[in-house]
């Protein structure tokens, strides 16, 4: 077989996993807006992601990675229907490569138990720990072969459903880059327990809550990586995962979008006639279409690019895609609202749960503002003429 005939069968394999991700998507229509309603994750649907093989989609199967495109592709086939959903998988995603880029001697099993459906939640995010990782509290102190952990973790995603967490935690007192490493815990270990859950304005059927450690002992195997190397990575894994918030972000807009024309779109004697009044909604629609387009096309030319170049984007690239998409889904999410009107502010009108939902791709995985601050840290490596 030629290089062009590999190449052709191999868009061909893509095409057919893609038009399986739009299928999936479509069967959450009946729990999207159930599931916000009810702040409550469907265990019928994790079923359905094992079920239809979904896990072994995104992760990659048959001895291959699944690239970033792909990745995100399906995301946004998830989010366009199912925003708590494509969370839900990103999540997943996220912890995924982190672990691949450990190199750790877990990572073959850990990532196979993830292609059968193995549920994990991201254990970074402390109230004073944020976007300054380096503020961490919760501390791995080494007793003989196991580490013994204690903290509290704040906004986990995946909090209750998950078992295992993948958790950063501080092994040396200095404020340094290599002051921290991860470990995985699974959540039947004693001494790890669920504080509280959080109500949100969205994603509401995505649980998320405090994860409290208290001493909390795992084997030294459990080290994901050396010791030192949480903080390396954590950011190179948001190389990967802000375009992946990114897809999410496309997903929402476009989602968003496709219900509007649904609901107001012009008719085709409107589109011949083209009064003054439906010639101004048309505009908005117009306006708003180039928005999604624009998000859509940013996000699949970093990924594309990333995935020919065999690399992860540059991290002003990640940060760029993150923020911009997502303010496109707010802007397109909260227009969206106001040409629908009234068809918009039903309890499960799913326009106003993707302008909730739209609201919080802005502030998590870094906000917008500290996405603006790491592009500005690599304006110097901007090179426009480079491909």
């Amino acid at each position: 077989m030629n290089r062009s005939d590999q190449d052709i069968r191999r868009v061909g394999k893509a095409g057919d996993d893609l038009i399986e991700a739009e299928r999936f998507a479509a069967l959450l229509a009946g729990y999207s807006e159930k599931m916000d309603r009810m702040e409550m994750f469907d265990p019928e649907v994790i079923a359905l992601l094992k079920e239809h093989r979904v896990w072994k989609a995104v992760h990659g199967d048959n001895g291959q990675e699944a690239t970033l495109t792909h990745q995100c592709r399906w995301i946004e086939a998830l989010a366009a229907r199912c925003t708590s959903t494509a969370v839900f998988v990103q999540s997943q995603l996220t912890v995924g490569h982190t672990i691949l880029l450990s190199n750790s001697p877990l990572a073959g099993h850990l990532l196979n138990e993830m292609r059968e459906g193995t549920i994990w939640g991201w254990g970074l995010t402390e109230a004073e720990a944020g976007s300054d990782i380096l503020s961490m509290k919760t501390s791995a102190r080494k007793e003989g072969d196991e580490f013994v952990i204690s903290g509290n973790k704040r906004f986990i995603s995946n909090a209750g459903i998950a078992t295992r967490y993948l958790v950063f935690a501080r092994t040396s007192p200095e404020r340094s880059s290599k002051s921290i490493s991860a470990f995985v815990v699974p959540s039947d270990t004693p001494g790890l327990a669920i504080a509280r859950y959080e109500h949100k304005m969205g994603l509401r059927a995505s649980p998320t809550g405090d994860v409290v450690l208290d001493d909390v002992r795992v084997p030294s195997a459990s080290l994901v990586g050396e010791i030192g190397e949480g903080v390396g990575l954590a950011l190179s894994t948001l190389r990967w995962s802000r375009p992946l918030i990114g897809a999410v972000s496309v997903g929402v807009a476009r989602g968003a979008f496709e219900h509007l024309i649904k609901v107001v779109g012009p008719t085709d004697r409107e589109l011949r006639v083209l009064t003054s009044k439906h010639q101004a909604r048309g505009h908005k629609l117009a306006d708003l279409l180039m928005q999604v387009f624009a998000a859509r096309t940013l996000l699949y030319d970093v990924t594309t690019r990333a995935d020919r170049n065999g690399e992860l984007p540059p991290m002003w690239e990640a940060s760029s895609v993150k923020a911009f998409c997502s303010d496109v889904a707010m802007k397109v999410a909260n227009e969206a609202l106001e040409v629908a009107g009234r068809e918009a502010v039903g309890v499960d009108a799913p326009l106003q749960r993707y302008y909730r939902d739209a609201k919080i791709l802005q502030i998590f995985e870094g906000t917008n503002q500290i996405q603006k601050n790491a592009i500005m840290k690599e304006l110097d490596l901007v090179n426009f003429a480079v491909k």
